[in-house]
């Protein structure tokens, strides 16, 4: 039997996750970032006692979906919007559709 990988779809609304790696705590506080396939640097506000070298997990929400491109729109909890590929994240929830009835 032949296996393949099937593409995880994504909706907007989706909840997922992002794994970062922290590149650097700053004198603020706030720490950079390293998101797969973002191409740059993002500040956060990390969790107590974090180094450089420890792994955040950013959630948020699916806002965007571009299939041409393969890539993904999500806002993250932190405040800001960021593209990624969908296989940098991790979907947690679904979103639900509200039924009528």
């Amino acid at each position: 039997m032949l296996h393949h990988s099937v593409p995880r779809k994504f909706e907007i609304g989706d909840e997922v996750q992002l794994i970062s790696t922290v590149i650097e705590v700053l004198p603020s506080g706030r720490a950079r970032v390293s998101i797969p396939s973002y191409g740059q640097a993002y500040a956060v506000d990390p969790p107590p006692r974090t180094r450089a070298g420890d792994k955040v997990v950013l959630v948020g929400d699916v806002i965007g979906v571009d299939c041409q491109a393969n890539r993904l729109k999500v806002r993250i909890d932190c405040g800001g919007v960021i593209t990624v590929n969908p296989s940098s994240v991790n979907k947690l929830k679904k979103h639900r559709q509200l039924g009528w009835g």
